[in-house]
């Protein structure tokens, strides 16, 4: 009876495994999200005239020299071990990598806000292009952007940097417009007299001025500045603001290069 009663407790386990096994229940590591745009914001902090400026300049680079730059946000990297890693299980995209089959050439930008890094996954065929040291380069420069909370800009100026290397790799002119250049707060706020200030001081003083003219009656609604800063219309964003197929997903292959940065 004691040897039944030990075969069953060894037994026990075995048993356990497979009935977690066929009820899903083990735990799996959670894989990135899958990309399906040039602009893939899933932590929500790209602004829209910055994602409308990136998909404008992924799709030129693509028109241009058939090369596909993605950029991605979220929110971290975890349970994987650290950013880099993430990046290249992002790059594959369930089979589906970014860039052509057999020309390897597509190139990640990935952005985790929690854990505060950057980081570029590289195609084996854009590798001559973007070495690590530029890749490593370039993220660095961008820092102070993502520092002040301003990811589209940050994000929009490395993709601008990275897409004249490979434009300038393939003998193309993209004409591009320069990059967006970072500027901490410390530096905004020192230098002259606040240019926001002496424009409101002036609208101030004109609308005295009218007031005057008028018997000092005033004629608005809404106080002194008339009809506000509001926007027309405003910007709808989020996952690819373009028509059309982006076909940037081809089955290319990470080349294991890149660089990061954090903050």
């Amino acid at each position: 009876m004691p040897r039944i009663f030990i075969l069953l407790l060894l037994c026990l386990p075995v048993a356990l495994s497979e009935g977690l096994q066929a009820n899903g229940l083990q735990t799996r590591v959670e894989g990135p999200p899958r990309l399906t745009a040039p602009v893939n914001d899933f932590a929500n902090v790209i602004d829209a005239a910055s994602e409308a400026q990136l998909e404008t300049l992924i799709r030129k680079l693509q028109g241009a020299t058939g090369d596909v730059i993605v950029v991605a946000t979220v929110k971290t990297f975890q349970p994987f071990a650290d950013l880099r890693s993430y990046a290249v299980k992002m790059f594959e995209n369930g089979g589906q990598g970014i860039g052509v089959k057999g020309k390897d050439n597509g190139l990640l930008i990935v952005l985790a806000v929690d854990d505060r890094r950057v980081e570029v996954e590289t195609g084996y065929g854009l590798e001559g292009f973007i070495t690590d040291g530029f890749a490593g380069e370039t993220m660095r420069s961008v820092t102070p952007f993502f520092r002040e909370a301003e990811y589209g800009r940050g994000l929009l100026a490395a993709a601008t940097r990275l897409a004249e290397r490979i434009a300038e790799g393939r003998n193309v002119d993209l004409s591009l417009a320069p990059p967006p250049q970072a500027s901490s707060r410390r530096q905004r706020n020192t230098g002259g007299f606040p240019m926001g200030l002496a424009v409101m001081l002036l609208a101030i003083f004109l609308r005295l001025a009218g007031a005057r003219r008028r018997g000092r009656h005033w004629v608005s609604a809404v106080g002194p500045f008339g009809g506000g800063f509001g926007r027309r219309g405003g910007w709808s964003s989020g996952g690819g603001g373009f028509g059309g197929g982006f076909g940037g997903f081809g089955g290319g292959r990470s080349g294991g290069g890149g660089g990061g940065a954090g903050w």
